[in-house]
Parts: C-alpha cells; structure tokens; sequence
C-alpha cells in the first residue's frame, strides 16, 4: 500500500472517530458552599467587634479589616459579644550591601571576572492574636509573639559603590513595604484561621462540567443541565452579597423555589444520562469518556442539594479514568469535611 493511501485512511479514521466518538466537552464552574465551623461558638453569640492594633512606630498599617462570616459586626465593643484582635507588636529590619561577581563582556568572545554589589533588606513584625468571649467570659484564641520574617535582595549592580548608595536610599522604602506585606499575610492567615474555627464563610469549589459534544448524539440535556448548575451559581453569589450577609444568605421565596427545582432538574438529567452509559463501546452517546464526568457532576448536584451522602455515594462510583478518580477523591474529602463540621454543630 502506498505511503499516500495509508495517510488518507489514517486521516478518514481520525475525521470518523471525531464526528461519531462522544466527547465530554468540559468546562470549570465555581460550585458554592457554606462552610460550617470546626468549633462553634456558644449560641448566644450574635455580634463581634474586631480591630487591629500597631504599636510599631516604623510603619502605618493598611486598611486590612477581621471579617467573622455569618456574625453581625458592630461598630463598639460594648455592643459586641466576641472581639477579634490581630496586634503588631512591633517591626524591625536589617540591611546591608554586599559584593558580588559576575562575568563582564569585553566583547563578543572575551569575558572578565569582575566585582559589584547587591544589596539585602530583611523585615519582621511581631505581632499577636486574640478572640474573647465577652458574652461568656472566655478567651478563646491566645496566640502571643508570632514573627513573620521576608528578605529582599536587589539584582546585580555592576559597580560597588553604586550599590552601596543605592542600599543608603532605598532600604528604608523597602522595609516598610515588606512590613505590610508581612502585616497583610498575617492578617490574612489570622482571617482565614478564625472563619475555619469559628465562621460561616461562602466558599467555591470548581468542578468541571461535562457538556457532551459530538454530531450524532444529541447533548442539549447535559447543556441544559450545565446551564442550571451555572444559575445556581448566581443565585447563591447574590443572596451572599454585601459586606456583611445574613448568615444562610438573604433569598427571597422565588430565589429558594428556582434553587429547588433546578437542583432537582440537574439530577434527574444526570441519572438519565448514566443510565444510558455502554461500557467500552466508543460510537455512543454515553461511553466511557462521558461516564466518569457525569458521576462527578451528579455529586455536585447532591452537594448543592444538601444530600451529602448521596454526594459521596455518586463519587464512588468514578472508577475508568485516572485524572476523574483523582478529581473524584478530592472532591470527596471536601464532602467529607463539609459533612463532619455539619455534625459538629
């Protein structure tokens, strides 16, 4: 057979392969949920009052604010139940140019040994952290003395005595600089460790969602389905917007009721579409390209629905492709975590 028929069957089992084969046609969406806390707070506790405090005199810290997810924040301790304290301590750094050598260019062949300079700033902040029960008299966080330490090391100087002036006049505007950035990760880390004990922040999960594609078959359940899951998205963006939510989010009736039905809807395009999967057949609509996705987009749905079990049940289920039962064990522990602080309440 010559080379030229060979490509040209080749290239017809390709284009065959292409129109009939079911394909999954993925795309990510940023699935929502609330995250329960890890130790809840007594039930009497409805408002908290957070600050930060800099007793540094180097540096001014940035408008950074505690934030405490599903609690009212108000605007004086004396009306608050919990307070939320992040304090700086205090900043300081150290500095110095050094040598350094490097290869100079005589021309394009001859290359030199050489010296100029670079120079070092490292900062540090001290800072502590507290949460105390005011309504029950309990300090709940005592986290004293923690250090966050960052260097800076300029680039290559070509002559000494340049660095070493550069190092007088820049060191000063680089330590206050790494000083916040110290200050805001502490924050941050401080933020993220309190709303895991003791919050109820809104959170994304990304997953992503078959769509199906392929001329023979027709898909538009799964687009449908893909579509749903994508308003539910919105909708549950929009009842937590706002800088400080209700704590289960702020849905009106017509909010929760399309919630509802198109959760349920999702699910039952799913159990559908798996219901119709032909193992190891390639000209299908549901194969096993297709199957493993649809498990995991089943789950979703169930974790959207609030039946977790159901959710961890469909994970199970992925058992064909490695990147899908990776994807599905991920996904599972998230199930599992969201489920154990549910029972902690």
């Amino acid at each position: 057979m010559k080379i030229s028929k060979l490509i040209l069957i080749l290239n017809l089992l390709v284009s065959v392969n292409f129109i009939y084969g079911q394909r999954p046609n993925t795309k990510k969406i940023a699935v929502p949920y609330l995250q329960s806390p890890i130790n809840p707070l007594n039930k009497n506790i409805e408002t908290y009052f957070s600050k930060v405090v800099n007793y540094s005199t180097v540096f001014q810290t940035s408008n950074s604010q505690l934030n405490l997810k599903g609690y009212k924040k108000v605007s004086s301790i004396g009306e608050a139940d919990l307070e939320v304290k992040f304090v700086i301590n205090n900043a300081s750094f150290t500095s110095k140019p050094f040598k350094a050598k490097y290869k100079k260019k005589v021309n394009d062949s001859t290359y030199i040994d050489a010296e100029g300079g670079k120079y070092m700033v490292e900062a540090t902040i001290n800072f502590s952290e507290y949460v105390n029960d005011l309504k029950n008299d309990k300090l709940l966080i005592s986290n004293e003395g923690i250090n966050i330490s960052n260097q800076f090391t300029s680039d290559l100087i070509k002559d000494y005595a340049s660095a070493v002036k550069q190092h007088n006049n820049n060191r000063s505007s680089i330590a206050i600089r790494i000083f916040n950035e110290n200050a805001n990760e502490g924050l941050r880390r401080f933020n993220n460790s309190v709303n895991d004990k003791f919050g109820y922040p809104l959170y994304y999960y990304y997953i992503a969602f078959a769509r199906g594609r392929g001329k023979k078959f027709d898909y538009s359940d799964l687009s449908r389905s893909f579509e749903n899951i994508e308003r539910i998205k919105e909708i549950i963006k929009i009842a937590f917007s706002g800088s400080n939510p209700p704590r289960y989010g702020n849905f009106s009736d017509e909010m929760t009721n399309e919630l509802s039905s198109r959760t349920e809807e999702c699910i039952k395009i799913l159990e559908n579409a798996i219901k119709e999967y032909i193992p190891k057949k390639k000209r299908t609509r549901i194969g096993d390209k297709m199957i493993d996705h649809l498990y995991i987009n089943l789950s979703a749905a169930y974790f959207l629905n609030g039946n977790l079990n159901k959710a961890s049940e469909s994970l199970k289920k992925v058992k064909i492709n490695k990147g899908e039962i990776k994807e599905a064990g991920r996904f599972n522990s998230k199930v599992d975590d969201v489920n154990n602080r549910i029972k902690a309440q």
